[in-house]
């Protein structure tokens, strides 16, 4: 097949049969296809009509600082204190 030749794949004749067939059934259905009149049709972006699935923001109530800074591993005036992570200098 030459497309595994192109491709560099290494397959069995099996394979090549295989994939041939599959190949060939799928090419068959875009032969299909392109007989449909769909000179009518309107043109769609979307088959179904897509609306926003976002929900909008609400002011909830906040979690104590304490309580979530307790779950860190390291803990500085108030903050999450990280490793530097800077390039060339340690």
């Amino acid at each position: 097949m030459r497309m595994a030749r192109l491709a560099r794949l290494e397959l069995s004749e099996e394979e090549i049969e295989l994939y041939l067939r599959d190949l060939n059934g799928f090419l068959a259905s875009g032969r299909k296809l392109q007989q449909v009149d769909v000179g009518g049709l309107a043109g769609t972006s979307h088959a179904l009509t897509v609306g926003t699935v976002l929900r909008p923001d609400q002011v909830g109530e906040s979690l104590p600082q304490a309580a979530v800074l307790a779950e860190g591993p390291e803990v500085m005036d108030g903050y999450f204190k990280v490793p530097r992570i800077v390039e060339g200098q340690e």
